[in-house]
């Protein structure tokens, strides 16, 4: 009878109920209940001709260039006029008032290509916040995932409420509650034997990624966090998955202490692979090879 404390649950890696970041009227569902998505992809777009609008004049007030340009000719004609007149009080023939007023000018019109340019400035972020503004009307996929619930395809939605639910299923968590007797010999890096309940039906292997240090003292466990790898999405997220401790060809069964030993002998009805993976560690000195029956 397989141990009822090695079962577990095959849960996607990342999880997210998205609501939208602003208030506001649903325009478009733009992607479908089962479909994958990449990250930054966008599933709901509100009603966004208000921001829309004010992007637009943002946008059209960040270019109005005119004013400094014609404060840079101005002052381009004030420098010269100012060396001209320089030139004509070293030699005698301009008065010293008019320089001094000429240095004004320059500096007036400096003033005036400063305050233009800070202008222009005001009003590029302000269209920088118009357009991020604009963006929190379209609800956007936070990682590549699958698109597992529409809660709510059009009326009014409000930031406290989710619209839309996405799932990574390119790798599946598993965590087991292992008995304390097996503490110490599941390690990180392990691959596990599991065997999938319905609909899968078929044994599977799942990496070891985590061994919590601390035992339950109530139930006598520990936890053991483990990774399925999905890439080609065959498998489902929610299927219960359990330790297939009659696997005598995996880790669990394999190297379990550090202490050297010269020669292992093997039970002529082991599976091959079992063999060679323990005839290969002994022969690397890596521990004694112990099989958990």
């Amino acid at each position: 009878m397989p141990d009822e404390g090695f079962i577990g649950i095959a849960r996607p890696s990342e999880e997210a109920e998205l609501p939208p970041l602003v208030p506001g009227l649903i325009s478009t569902v733009l992607v479908t209940e089962g479909q994958y998505v990449s990250k930054g992809t966008p599933l709901i777009a509100l009603d966004d001709q208000v921001p829309r609008a004010r992007l637009q004049a943002a946008t059209v007030e960040a270019g109005l260039t005119g004013a400094l340009k014609r404060a840079q000719v101005d002052l381009r004609m004030a420098e010269s006029r100012l060396e001209r007149l320089r030139f004509a009080v070293q030699s005698g023939a301009g008065a010293v008032f008019e320089l001094e007023e000429a240095e004004s000018v320059v500096e007036q019109t400096r003033a005036v290509v400063q305050q233009q340019s800070d202008l222009l400035r005001a009003a590029e972020a302000n269209r920088q916040l118009a357009e991020a503004q604009l963006k929190q009307y379209t609800v956007h996929a936070p990682f590549d995932g699958v698109v597992t619930t529409i809660h709510q395809r059009s009326g009014m939605v409000e930031p406290s409420r989710p619209v839309v639910a996405i799932a990574n299923l390119n790798r599946l968590d598993v965590e087991l509650h292992l008995p304390s007797r097996l503490y110490g010999k599941i390690k990180t890096g392990q691959t596990l034997p599991l065997l999938a309940s319905s609909p899968v039906h078929q044994p599977i292997s799942g990496n070891v990624v985590s061994v919590s240090p601390v035992i339950n003292a109530a139930s006598d466990t520990f936890r053991c966090r483990l990774e399925i790898l999905n890439a080609n999405k065959l498998l489902p997220a929610g299927f219960t998955v359990r330790l297939d401790s009659s696997n005598k060809n995996v880790a669990t069964v394999g190297i379990w202490r550090s202490q050297l030993r010269a020669r292992c002998t093997l039970p002529e009805e082991w599976p091959a692979g079992a063999a060679i993976l323990l005839r290969a560690a002994v022969e690397r000195g890596v521990g004694t090879a112990h099989v958990m029956e």
